[in-house]
């Protein structure tokens, strides 16, 4: 009988709010706190910088199967952002 192997994975992601018209996005964190990018709102044309307008930071932990698949998904733990210090 094969026993199963559980591996896991992390990823640091911020959920970002347009200014203009409040759409939300999700990034991986590095790209918006480390690089501070300036992104462009699918939804109205907005342009506006990641990292001000991040509204949440979140640990994710990615269960896999020993192909690497994904099996589930879960908020490992809540990260501060930018905002949460101020």
């Amino acid at each position: 009988m094969s026993e199963v192997v559980e591996m896991k994975a992390w990823l640091d992601v911020s959920v970002l709010r347009c200014p203009k018209c409040g759409r939300l996005y999700v990034d991986a964190s590095w790209y918006v706190v480390e690089m501070g990018a300036d992104i462009e709102c699918g939804e109205c044309g907005e342009e506006f910088n990641s990292k001000r307008n991040a509204v949440e930071r979140a640990l994710l932990e990615f269960d896999l199967d020993e192909k690497g698949r994904i099996q589930n998904v879960t908020v490992a733990k809540h990260l501060k952002t930018k905002t949460d210090t101020e």
